[in-house]
């Protein structure tokens, strides 16, 4: 074959493989990167390089799309290293996430975040009875999620908290701390104020969280609030004992 040929089909074999990487749908990212667990990324649009798709969460059985679209930019200088480096951005975050993946797991970097309330039924029961309302406040530190272990801390706040089995609003303002190392965690809540007093520890193993606790209310709210905290744990005398086993 002729020198001549040979470069110019080799040339056009090289803008051809170029031309596949750096446009390349985003669906092959967003295909690659959702992690095991409720989240997906569903509707990807642009490239691999520079896209964005909706967020999806789902129990299973149902799912709950996210308003707006996450987008992110592809660093290619990471690629090169044998992993995948991301900046992530979403109407509901404060700022931009970085985010690091390889064949061993994701990393990202501290951030927070402003959600619904609503997306607290995908836990299961007993918010998908509650059908819960309000805003969640989501911040974590530095976290590695690899397989079904998850290393890092994470903290949510529920502000003004309601439920559509009950009157009373707001019911309180609550907490709850997340501390993972790798295959086990540690989960606390606690009432930060409001009528609906919570409170309780829990386990996680294999992204399932087994949470124990309880539910009572102020003194003067007790009749107003007696059927909800029914609803939440196990009635005994004037509270509830929480047995929860919620997967994430």
């Amino acid at each position: 074959m002729p020198a001549s040929l040979t470069f110019t089909l080799s040339a056009a074999l090289l803008t051809m493989a170029v031309t596949m990487v750096v446009a390349a749908p985003a669906a092959w990212l967003s295909g690659w990167l959702a992690p095991p667990g409720p989240v997906r990324l569903v509707a990807p649009a642009g490239t691999l390089w520079h896209g964005s798709a909706q967020i999806a969460v789902s129990d299973g059985e149902r799912a709950l799309l996210l308003p707006g679209r996450v987008s992110w930019r592809l660093d290619g200088v990471s690629v090169l290293s044998g992993r995948v480096g991301l900046i992530v951005s979403h109407p509901f975050a404060a700022g931009a996430v970085h985010v690091a993946a390889n064949r061993d797991g994701i990393a990202l970097t501290a951030g927070s975040a402003h959600l619904p309330a609503a997306l607290l039924v995908l836990l299961g029961a007993p918010f998908n009875t509650l059908r819960p309302g309000g805003d969640l406040l989501l911040a974590w530190n530095d976290l590695r999620i690899a397989g079904r272990t998850i290393t890092g801390r994470v903290e949510l706040e529920w502000h003004e908290a309601r439920s559509a089995l009950s009157p009373v609003v707001p019911l309180g303002t609550f907490r709850v701390v997340a501390t993972g190392a790798g295959d086990t965690g540690d989960i606390v809540l606690t009432t930060l104020s409001g009528p609906l007093l919570l409170q309780g520890r829990g386990r996680m193993s294999d992204r399932v969280v087994r949470f124990s606790g309880t539910a009572a209310a102020d003194a003067a709210m007790r009749p107003r609030l007696g059927a909800l905290i029914g609803v939440l744990g196990t009635p005994v005398g004037d509270h509830a004992t929480l047995d929860w086993a919620l997967r994430i």
